[in-house]
């Protein structure tokens, strides 16, 4: 039984989470004299409610083992699985029966989405449909994000986003990364905001930053946000400010307002994020002869 006597540490400083990636949050192991017992594995994370890893460690002969684990908690990570570059490239054609990338033919002109589209890998889907390819900062493509629209560039909804991986092969082990994450290599202010759509048109109307998209308002993982170098300013849709600032705290970034503050004052509907704020205010500018 001494083999299976182990506690969480006292006092100290506390580790960073294996799980989770929060610093100052991992509470590890100890043995009877007080030795940490493996600070990569063994131990407990205080965000309860909302990493809840814990490993309890064991002896069993001479080798340690990790019987107790919650089962929400996936110990060992599968290897991480790619997209061939060859796939990708294949989507590279037939634009003009790409609905969103002819919106960008119309918004900005067909030289800029050219540039939008070498720059953002953008490929084109059947029926019309954006691929959205994520590639990582060693160049690496884990899976393209599918969606559809209208020729005025809204979201088509009757037609549901899918992620090309699926098509694939069943059971394609992939690891989502932030859209645009390649272009962030650091030397340049980053900005992140939730749409694809809303990342590739605001690098033409706002170039100083290199423009990042969640994919989702709940898409703001801390393993995708370490994957960042930097982090400078956060545009959240509306609705989603607090929950953003709280899960980019660890970062000194910016969190821009100016979007719940439109809807506050009736000028946008809710649900909307910066894009739509400036393209209202260019129709604005259009309208009155500014």
């Amino acid at each position: 039984m001494d083999n299976f006597r182990f506690h969480l540490k006292k006092g100290g400083k506390k580790l960073t989470c294996p799980s989770c990636g929060k610093k100052g949050v991992f509470v590890p192991y100890v043995d009877e004299n007080n030795h940490i017992v493996d600070a990569e594995k063994y131990g407990r994370c205080e965000r309860a409610n909302n990493c809840q890893y814990q490993e309890y460690p064991k002896l069993k002969g001479n080798e340690w083992t990790m019987p107790i684990v919650r089962k929400s908690i996936i110990l060992t990570p599968t290897p991480t699985e790619y997209v061939e570059k060859d796939l990708v490239e294949m989507t590279f054609r037939n634009f003009n029966q790409n609905v969103f990338f002819m919106y960008l033919v119309k918004t900005f002109g067909r030289e800029t989405a050219y540039d939008l589209q070498s720059q953002y890998n953008i490929g084109t889907a059947s029926n019309g449909g954006t691929i959205f390819w994520q590639q990582d900062d060693k160049g690496r493509f884990r899976t393209g994000k599918v969606i559809y629209y209208n020729e005025n560039g809204r979201r088509n909804h009757d037609r549901k986003s899918w992620f090309v991986h699926s098509k694939i092969k069943q059971n394609f082990s992939y690891q989502q990364c932030f859209f645009g994450l390649h272009l962030a290599d650091g030397t340049k202010p980053v900005a992140l905001c939730e749409s694809e759509k809303t990342a590739v048109m605001m690098s033409v109307y706002q170039p100083e930053f290199v423009w990042l998209a969640s994919g989702g308002s709940e898409m703001l993982s801390p393993l995708r946000l370490a994957e960042l170098k930097r982090l400078d300013k956060v545009f959240a849709d509306n609705g989603q400010f607090e929950k953003w600032k709280e899960k980019t705290r660890n970062y000194e970034r910016q969190m821009d307002v100016t979007v719940d503050r439109a809807v506050t004052d009736g000028l946008l509907e809710k649900g909307s994020d910066i894009l739509d704020l400036i393209l209202m205010n260019k129709i604005n500018l259009q309208k009155w002869n500014i």
